[in-house]
């Protein structure tokens, strides 16, 4: 039996395409993960504060507040928490402090199932 099949901890999805965030939500859950989403950075602390993920996947470019503030606003309510990014594009300088500040990964679009499959391995959760 593989890992995650026993999973029970939840994993935070946050994006602003709605048609990505879904396919994200059932590909992953197909995979026997616990999947939460939120559909822009405000949202997603909302939803962190509520659930506690084990691990947060976000999108950076998001109106409201984007993927780096999000980062931020969970990581000063947990600085333990687990974020990965994935993006299309993304601002390097940004991207480095926000690493030098915790934060665990990035993925580049297009994202495949099987690399968020591999980052929650590889991160334990």
């Amino acid at each position: 039996m593989r890992r995650y099949e026993t999973m029970s901890e939840q994993i935070l999805l946050v994006d602003d395409d709605l048609d990505i965030l879904e396919a994200f939500e059932m590909s992953l859950e197909t995979l026997g993960y616990n999947i939460i989403t939120a559909a822009d950075g405000n949202e997603g602390v909302e939803m962190y504060k509520k659930h506690k993920p084990c691990m947060v996947f976000s999108d950076i470019k998001m109106p409201k507040i984007d993927g780096y503030e999000l980062f931020s606003a969970i990581h000063k309510l947990d600085p333990q928490s687990k974020i990965v990014f994935f993006t299309s594009n993304d601002d390097v300088v940004k991207t480095l402090d926000a690493k030098v500040n915790g934060l665990l990964d990035i993925m580049h679009k297009p994202v495949k199932i099987k690399d968020f499959d591999n980052i929650i391995i590889k991160y334990n959760c």
